[in-house]
């Protein structure tokens, strides 16, 4: 009997992502690089097994036309909510399918879990990162490492594993304090570096010698990018910024703040005739510097600024909870060309960390 596998796409997760608006849970834009990313995870998929899919643009029309074995749930609708999901998942379910893919972010992993555990039945699931943050331990490390996911799987090589479902928690956040905490746990798949764990939480160390040493280098005359996390909304803080969004991307001219909470498209049209430095640091557990809660700083942005231009901060403390550092730029070639990177885990010290292999080094 060939492998069932549930294949859903909540197709306005990530939408906020390039605008600087994190998360869509209240956004009904489609989210324009979807297409694009399931597209990727399809090309390293295995086809042979019979997906189960929900109808339109959360499932069926991603495959339809294509040389995979599909059937189409009767749910799923043009303008689709997180109870088609939920009625997707059940009817998976129902068709006895060995494992659930979907296309979305933290939010729809949530909805996923719940019904789930409403239906009181235990089914890995894995992720296809289409989201913004995407801190749960479900999600691959890009569309193509999910497919390659799926297919060792399918081969019978992937094990199984227990981790946790990620957010923001929301009532800390709107109290001004970034926190992330699990909301269920869930089963998923994990092989090499393809799978990434969840977000964890680090105590931070010598981040003041870090951000004196940051600023001391800084350029009057040149852009400077500050990504999002408490590393570096503590070097903004020591520039007098204490007004400071952990979520958000800013825009410098030397010391100078010129916008908060930036979107890709503002970048695209400020950061120009200039030289571009890119202040980011690691996610806590995962090592994701780019992709992950901060898609403002899109891979255009990234080519502005040339590797000798990205400026990585972090604790050593954090650097030890993560194998390599993880790139998911939206442009794979670009992620590609990245193998190694040095950080800034002092004042004047300097620690090399070397990039996980994209799916195209892989092969």
């Amino acid at each position: 009997m060939s492998l069932k596998i549930g294949f859903l796409v909540n197709p306005y997760a990530g939408s906020g992502g390039r605008t600087g608006e994190k998360g869509s849970d209240s956004k009904r834009t489609m989210n324009p690089e979807t297409p694009d990313r399931v597209s990727r995870f399809l090309r390293y998929a295995p086809t042979s097994p019979l997906y189960f899919t929900p109808r339109l643009n959360m499932g069926e029309n991603y495959v339809k036309g294509t040389n995979f074995n599909f059937k189409v749930l009767d749910v799923g609708r043009e303008d689709s909510s997180a109870e088609d999901t939920k009625k997707a998942v059940a009817l998976m379910v129902e068709q006895g399918v060995s494992i659930i893919v979907f296309a979305g972010g933290d939010g729809t992993a949530r909805d996923i879990c719940s019904k789930l555990a409403e239906i009181g039945i235990d089914l890995p699931i894995l992720g296809i990162p289409t989201g913004v943050k995407m801190h749960s331990g479900v999600f691959a490390q890009t569309p193509e490492a999910s497919g390659r996911l799926l297919s060792i799987f399918f081969k019978g090589n992937a094990r199984e594993e227990v981790t946790d479902i990620v957010d923001v928690d929301e009532y800390e956040y709107r109290k001004g304090i970034y926190k992330v905490r699990s909301y269920f746990k869930a089963l998923t798949i994990r092989a090499d570096t393809l799978s990434v764990p969840p977000k964890s939480e680090i105590p931070t160390d010598d981040t003041e010698g870090i951000a004196d040493f940051v600023i001391e280098n800084m350029r009057e005359d040149a852009y400077y990018v500050f990504g999002t996390g408490l590393t570096v909304k503590k070097i903004e803080k020591r520039l007098g910024f204490n007004d400071v969004n952990y979520l958000g991307v800013d825009l410098f001219l030397g010391k100078k703040l010129l916008k908060k909470n930036v979107s890709y498209l503002d970048l695209l049209n400020m950061a120009i005739n200039r030289k571009v430095f890119i202040v980011v640091t690691p996610i806590g557990g995962q090592g994701f510097i780019f992709g992950r809660g901060n898609q403002e700083i899109g891979p255009e942005i990234i080519r502005r600024s040339g590797k000798e231009g990205i400026i990585v901060v972090s604790s050593l403390a954090k650097l030890y909870t993560i194998p390599c550092l993880r790139i998911d730029s939206g442009d794979p070639q670009l992620d590609g060309a990245f193998n190694s990177l040095k950080v800034i885990v002092g004042y004047n010290e300097f620690f090399s960390m070397n990039i996980c292999k994209s799916i195209t080094r892989l092969e």
